[in-house]
């Protein structure tokens, strides 16, 4: 398969830290094709990832997605953790000293739930627009 790429040229490519298709420049080619570009906008090195439109046209699958719902998880534990009563909700301070499974009342998040507890100072939380990693006992 003829390439018309060469190391030092210019792809489009999907970003892996930008998470966009941008604009790369080939870094390294393994026969004749792209194997590791940068990007031009964030200039972080990554292996080459075709654009989607080229994966669809060659049939190149992407991975499927996740069947459960962020929200879905969300509402399952936090009606299991609270049978419906959210008055039982624990409001968040930073000098409060939360636990595992425990239901918080964040004043800009909303309502989550303690997922684990990191070090005696911080916590990720799942919220219902997704995890969020809070601070504790300051």
């Amino acid at each position: 398969m003829k390439s018309n790429h060469t190391t030092g040229g210019y792809i489009d490519a999907w970003c892996t830290k930008c998470e966009l298709e941008l604009g790369h420049t080939i870094i390294a080619m393994v026969n004749n094709l792209p194997k590791r570009v940068k990007c031009n906008t964030c200039n972080g090195e990554h292996n080459f990832r075709k654009k989607l439109s080229e994966k669809v046209r060659t049939g190149i699958k992407t991975p499927a997605r996740k069947t459960r719902s962020l929200e879905a998880t969300y509402t399952e534990q936090l009606s299991r953790l609270t049978g419906g009563d959210l008055s039982i909700a624990t409001k968040y301070s930073l000098n409060g000293n939360f636990r595992k499974d425990e239901v918080i009342d964040h004043p800009r998040f909303g309502i989550g739930i303690v997922l684990s507890v990191i070090q005696t100072n911080k916590m990720e939380i799942l919220f219902k627009d997704g995890a969020r990693m809070l601070v504790q006992n300051q």
